[in-house]
């Protein structure tokens, strides 16, 4: 009887893990490519790109140049680091799964790091 309900609890514990990962900040099961930098607008404000993703795990602060850094484990082991100033977006490194790195230039372009 123990067994059993010992499995019962794996089961679910096992079902609900990725629902609950999906709802902690700065996990998403985005995959952040070039493609994904590509929709992303200079200066767009955060809580747009939050919409889009869910909300980042904030992992820095320069509190001289008003500046907050946040993070993103995307799907496919992809990674998103970016910088906000006064509510927008105003540096972006994409980690794609294959480890190359992107960023977004000034005028929207796509650079590679």
């Amino acid at each position: 009887m123990i067994k059993k309900v010992l499995l019962a609890v794996v089961v679910v514990l096992t079902c609900l893990a990725p629902a609950m990962s999906a709802s902690l900040p700065g996990t998403t099961e985005t995959v952040f490519n070039r493609r994904f930098v590509n929709k992303l607008k200079p200066m767009m404000p955060y809580n747009q790109l939050a919409r889009m993703i869910g909300q980042g795990q904030k992992v820095g602060e320069d509190r001289q140049r008003a500046t907050a850094m946040y993070h993103w484990n995307g799907g496919r082991r992809s990674a998103l680091d970016i910088a906000v100033a006064a509510g927008r977006v105003v540096n972006v490194t994409v980690t794609s799964p294959k480890k190359q790195k992107y960023g977004l230039g000034k005028k929207g372009e796509l650079v590679e790091l």
